[in-house]
């Protein structure tokens, strides 16, 4: 009965901290770009270069530097992360549209 209990016991403590550490290595989170803004910024100057976004683990970022970096000084601000999150979204909008539109 005792082996069962500390079995039981070591299983519960172990998922409990892996969710808890899988909770953690997320490096953005999806619903919060200012939090993930703030991830990317290593160095606070509160813009992003293509060497802090080169470091960043999805790749999206880094394909589209240039298209997004609108005014073309070399950095990413804020204003041009949402405008291009902005026009992602409608993007994807029009293309739900447009399946439905063929159903």
């Amino acid at each position: 009965m005792k082996t069962k209990f500390l079995a039981v016991a070591l299983l519960a403590a172990f998922f409990t901290t892996a969710g808890a550490v899988a909770q953690e290595e997320k490096p953005h989170a999806k619903g919060d770009p200012e939090a993930s803004f703030k991830k990317l910024d290593t160095n606070g100057d509160g813009k992003l270069s293509l060497a802090e976004v080169e470091k960043a683990p999805k790749g999206k970022l880094k394909e589209n530097f240039t298209a997004i970096d609108t005014n073309k000084d070399s950095f990413l601000d804020k204003g041009e992360l949402k405008a291009y999150r902005d026009a992602k979204k409608l993007e994807k909008g029009e293309k739900k549209q447009l399946l439905k539109k063929g159903k």
